[in-house]
């Protein structure tokens, strides 16, 4: 992880005009993990923190976690939350490829939605938290995870608990940020219209994955939203969140 984060501050002071390394973390991590974070991005000056949704199995609710959410919420700097290699439902997936086309984003659906309903955006209202892959299947969930909150007194549905939630769970998802890693213009369409253009950021997996940067650009100017908002997904709203007074 120390590595990793020096190498990324050597390459964005190296290349400040093409590159701009975000910090390795890990959120269940020790406080020598804790610390070489806040390093990361008080001393290195590296813009940002990026995670799995999942790590072995444990999720971002978990208690464990905390410590971790805290420091970013302290650091003010977001936090971009990409899938791991082994995803859930893994057993499941041998053939196809399918942990990186399937797995990966409901993965983190799985993750942030937990993270939801056991009260995270709730205790960390400020926390900017940046989904991969439009954020998975969220941007399809308010309304089903609307009503499973409306009908939480009714037993005959299973529990709910804890009831910890102060208002619907949509009203915490529109808090997240997406990113336009999908290929697919009506999902980026969902996504702007969930959380709101000012909440979806460009995003291309390229590389290393050898799908040519063009076509994930494209993907963004085919939405049907005007040729400002599209500007916005493509490098205004990135700027904004990371601070940056130059743009993209």
């Amino acid at each position: 992880m120390k590595q990793f984060n020096e190498f990324a501050a050597e390459v964005t002071a190296k290349y400040p005009k093409n590159f701009l390394g975000l910090a390795c973390s890990m959120p269940f991590g020790d406080d020598r993990i804790l610390k070489e974070t806040e390093r990361a991005v008080r001393e290195y000056g590296l813009k940002g923190i990026m995670v799995n949704s999942s790590v072995n199995g444990e999720y971002l609710d978990s208690p464990r976690a905390a410590p971790f959410f805290e420091l970013v919420t302290d650091l003010n700097v977001p936090l971009f939350v990409h899938p791991p290699r082994i995803t859930i439902g893994a057993e499941k997936m041998e053939i196809f490829r399918l942990p990186e086309m399937v797995g990966r984003p409901f993965d983190t659906t799985l993750s942030i939605t937990r993270f939801i309903l056991m009260g995270g955006l709730e205790k960390f209202p400020k926390l900017k938290m940046v989904c991969a892959h439009v954020g998975g299947a969220l941007p399809l969930l308010p309304g089903r995870l609307g009503f499973g909150y409306e009908l939480r007194h009714d037993m005959s549905f299973g529990p709910w608990e804890p009831d910890v939630l102060t208002k619907p769970p949509a009203a915490y998802i529109e808090q997240l940020y997406f990113d336009t890693v999908c290929l697919h213009p009506p999902a980026v369409l969902c996504a702007v219209q969930t959380v709101g253009v000012d909440h979806v950021l460009f995003g291309s997996d390229f590389p290393p994955v050898p799908i040519p940067l063009k076509r994930s650009v494209d993907t963004v100017r085919a939405v049907a939203i005007s040729s400002e908002d599209k500007e916005k997904i493509l490098g205004g709203n990135a700027a904004k969140l990371l601070g940056l007074r130059g743009g993209l």
